[in-house]
């Protein structure tokens, strides 16, 4: 079947920058075209389709809400909330975990500080959580879950989970790929030097390797491409029930485009794209401290992104 297409003859990881985090692989001979469909479809995968972890709730000790302060904890409890956000664990298999910090007295508190659930892998256990004066108390239960994509904080109600007086509901950012960036370059088989040569850079954040990324996009793909050839039939013996056409609202057209087509500058499309931003979908689900925090984008970009999102009645997340 594939005799009139070249198959590659090499695919490898280049083993002396690999690391927990970062890998780049290297796919070569392909066919014309086929180094950007393949890298195309890999990226958009692994940016918005793998499984990760989060948190995903917080409860303080004698903290009703958010907006408070804990005697003795130099850090607001809004403070707090953003540094539990940027802990990374790894559930090793689980589906939810709890871990907890119960500390007192004088000095800085990491993730590396807190104790729970055997399962649960601390990624970043630098990660600052709090710093204490001699009279500061902090105890704390962070939750932990399994999910994918991104689940803004009040959402979580319409997932099944309750507001409750002393529990603060969390955005929950769960893929576990940061940013992917390939090119295709121009390679040689035999007289022709029209093959494409496919080099990806996957970075993660730590809870899933770049090989892995890849080879669980690969899957996703995979399974997905096997599903079209015979498309979905009636078990035997059922009746066939006719495909039911969906509706694609207007805001979900306008959610799909991609940044450039949206009226973003291609400067700042750019910007965004190097941290696996790409729609107005993904940019839609972070919020302005996320995007200030990102090297190259300043305030003069995020004026213009909510003017352009402010024309489509979108806006970014608080």
């Amino acid at each position: 079947m594939f005799k009139s297409l070249y198959l590659p003859d090499v695919i490898k990881w280049d083993e002396e920058s690999l690391t927990d985090t970062y890998g780049r692989l290297e796919i070569v001979p392909l066919e014309r075209g086929f180094g950007r469909t393949i890298g195309n479809a890999l990226r958009r995968v692994m940016l918005s389709s793998l499984e990760g972890y989060a948190p995903v709730s917080l409860a303080i000790d004698g903290v009703k809400h958010e907006f408070s302060t804990v005697p003795g904890v130099r850090e607001d409890v809004p403070e707090i909330v953003l540094n539990v956000k940027s802990v990374i664990v790894d559930l090793q298999g689980g589906e939810k975990g709890i871990l907890r910090l119960d500390v007192k007295g004088t000095g800085t508190y990491t993730a590396g500080h807190l104790k729970g659930d055997d399962f649960v892998r601390i990624v970043n256990e630098s990660q600052e959580l709090a710093n204490l004066d001699a009279n500061g108390e902090l105890s704390m239960e962070i939750v932990f879950e399994k999910g994918k994509g991104f689940i803004p904080a009040d959402e979580w109600i319409l997932h099944g989970k309750k507001d409750k007086i002393g529990v603060i509901l969390l955005d929950s950012w769960f893929c576990p790929v940061k940013k992917v960036n390939f090119q295709v370059q121009s390679a040689r088989v035999g007289d022709r030097t029209d093959y494409d040569h496919l080099i990806m850079d996957v970075t993660t954040d730590g809870s899933i390797s770049p090989e892995k990324a890849v080879s669980e996009a690969c899957e996703i793909l995979i399974e997905h491409f096997r599903m079209i050839p015979g498309g979905l039939e009636p078990a035997p013996g059922e009746p066939e029930i006719p495909a039911k056409k969906e509706d694609t609202s207007d805001e979900e057209d306008i959610l799909s485009l991609a940044l450039e087509d949206a009226g973003i500058p291609k400067r700042i499309a750019n910007v965004l794209s190097e941290s696996g931003i790409e729609t107005l979908e993904e940019l839609t689900a972070r919020s302005t401290k996320e995007l200030l925090s990102l090297s190259g984008f300043g305030p003069s970009s995020l004026d213009v992104i909510k003017d352009v999102l402010e024309e489509k009645g979108l806006k970014l997340q608080d």
